[in-house]
């Protein structure tokens, strides 16, 4: 049987099992195969509820075992261009992560339909986002259909694809609030800009007293900066939060419950980031690592005191929040 490592996120680890490798009872493959060079073979499966990885020696049990909720797992469709029709999903394992692909090379001619060996299939192993191993599917051995499947899957759970940002989101109307995106114009450059209550995590405001943190921790001082100015600092449950002057100037969010106002936190996709925004930041792509946004001025202002930094990680979703007094 699987020895059950853990949990986290909805990520469910096994390492180990003396069964056969094939998809878990009630589901159906996206993708299985040999790997070239290797006694292995791996199998990507899901059902309406899970998506499955397993990974281990050929005819044996799983050295690896993933599973993620349908709605949440790293699944990126084919983009309707080229010859090759292909997918991945990508499970994430701490700060490993294994992309399995399925594809087919669709043929043109008589003498291409008479070859065969259409389909090809891949795994790729990356640590903190940069690849350490790139193996490829024996053809003969791989199982991958293009059509409904995962896509079918997401959808049925709620989903729809977002194109800008390459990721899957939940409709238009589904966030209580947004869009909060706002623009404003100095000197005859327009930028877009966020209003000053959304600069708030977790209930926590940027400029409040520091008279006003006292559940969340004591202060502590922190080294001098390269401006000279020393800050003190809170910690709490994935958050930092520095005051100057008895003022917060800082806040940096890597949990999920330190929410913005309009409901952005860590783990928000990519697609629902937008959604709630409204639109793509001026200047800025969809598909970006980071949407760094000012603080909208007030008529009299020269120019933005805070700025937010909403960065997202190799999944597609927010990995931390962080909102910056540029001039405290």
């Amino acid at each position: 049987m699987w020895q059950r490592l853990g949990s986290t996120a909805g990520l469910m680890v096994f390492w180990g099992s003396t069964a056969i490798a094939g998809c878990p009872e009630g589901q159906e493959p996206f993708n299985s195969c040999q790997i070239e060079g290797r006694n292995a073979e791996v199998f990507v499966c899901f059902d309406d509820q899970l998506a499955t990885y397993q990974y281990g020696p050929i005819g044996g049990g799983p050295e690896l075992f993933l599973s993620e909720p349908i709605a949440e797992v790293d699944y990126v469709p084919w983009n309707g261009i080229g010859r090759a029709i292909n997918e991945s999903v990508t499970f994430y394992n701490g700060e490993y992560s294994y992309q399995v692909g399925g594809g087919i090379n669709r043929p043109f001619s008589e003498e291409e339909m008479k070859a065969g060996n259409f389909q090809f299939g891949w795994l790729e192993v990356a640590k903190n986002g940069e690849p350490i191993a790139q193996l490829e599917c024996i053809p003969e051995t791989v199982s991958y259909g293009w059509g409904g499947g995962i896509y079918d899957a997401k959808v049925a759970a709620g989903l729809e694809w977002d194109h800008r940002s390459w990721t899957l989101m939940h409709p238009l109307g589904t966030h209580s609030s947004g869009p909060i995106l706002l623009q404003q114009t100095l000197n005859d450059v327009t930028e877009s800009c966020l209003p000053a209550e959304e600069f708030s995590l977790g209930g926590i405001g940027m400029g409040v007293s520091l008279d006003t943190l006292g559940k969340f921790g004591t202060p502590e001082p922190t080294p001098a900066r390269a401006s000279g100015l020393q800050f003190d600092r809170i910690t709490h449950i994935g958050m930092t939060v520095d005051t100057y002057k008895d003022r917060v100037v800082e806040i940096v969010a890597t949990e999920a419950w330190a929410e913005m106002p309009s409901g952005i936190t860590v783990g928000t996709t990519r697609g629902d980031v937008l959604q709630i925004l409204g639109d793509t930041p001026i200047g800025q792509a969809s598909s970006a690592d980071r949407f760094e946004l000012p603080l909208c001025r007030a008529p009299n202002e020269a120019f933005s005191k805070w700025r937010a930094f909403i960065d997202f990680g190799t999944n597609k979703r927010v990995e931390s929040i962080s909102f910056i007094d540029m001039a405290p």
